[in-house]
């Protein structure tokens, strides 16, 4: 049985690791071009299409983080001034310091020293898919009232985590096997028929699940032998999203 799923999904833990690996070289980065010394905040989530096509993206590439809100952002950075756009381009010196600022920042947050090569902006519509498939992470970098948002394909992302050791052989996961007491987040979307709770493999309290199906919608937990587990439905437990599966005399709900 492989342990792998077909999509990636991100622990809390690994993304506290992707936001203090990114927080420390964006905080190295604005001791040499920051000018004045501001608190280092950085947050780090899924990327949403909302984020996306409400933006436009700078790119240079699915080997380079895109960034959107750079003019305002990489001004207030290296001048501390809220310049607009059309200041900065009007402004020679300002155009060669801010671009050199953002080629920095952009080897800086993905490891590499070579500067990108961007190609102007894009709508969001435009950006390479990989930029918001599953497995890909909006970082948002804060400085005073600014905010630079960048995108990180999920290739991106797997080099700022540890690398980890081949997955074990894994055995069947039986349905009680698992604590009634943690708490396991399951995220909803989409809708195959079915899903086998094998194909999960390491699941821990406190991981985000994916499950590819309607809220509201009962669908089969079977196991690939083809034993049914349980009815399995999206709703609310307490008020807060679960799945509630059904079981012969009992209802258990993970939340």
């Amino acid at each position: 049985m492989s342990g792998v799923l077909p999509f990636r999904l991100y622990t809390q833990k690994e993304l506290n690791i992707v936001e203090a690996v990114v927080g420390e070289r964006y905080e190295t980065w604005l001791l040499e071009w920051g000018l004045v010394d501001r608190e280092v905040q950085v947050s780090v989530s899924p990327v949403s299409l909302a984020d996306v096509s409400a933006a436009k993206w700078l790119t240079a590439g699915v080997d380079w983080p895109a960034m959107s809100g750079q003019p305002g952002f990489f001004g207030y950075v290296c001048f501390d001034s809220d310049r607009s756009r059309a200041a900065i381009e009007s402004s020679g010196l300002a155009v060669s310091v801010t671009g050199a600022a953002q080629d920095a920042l952009a080897a800086a947050v993905v490891g590499k020293v070579a500067a990108p090569v961007f190609a102007g902006l894009k709508e969001g519509g435009q950006l390479d898919p990989l930029f918001f498939a599953t497995g890909a992470l909006r970082v948002a970098l804060c400085y005073g009232d600014q905010i630079l948002s960048v995108l990180l394909t999920e290739e991106q992302v797997a080099r700022l985590l540890p690398r980890q050791a081949l997955p074990v052989v894994l055995g069947p996961v039986s349905l009680s096997s698992l604590p009634i007491d943690g708490q396991i987040d399951l995220e909803v979307r989409a809708s195959p028929a079915q899903f086998s709770i094998e194909d999960l493999g390491s699941l821990q309290p406190g991981d985000v699940i994916r499950l590819d199906q309607k809220v509201g919608v009962a669908f089969d937990l079977c196991l690939q032998s083809g034993g049914l587990l349980g009815r399995v439905q999206y709703g609310l437990y307490q008020g807060k999203p679960s799945v509630k599966v059904f079981r012969d005399d009992k209802i258990i709900n993970k939340r």
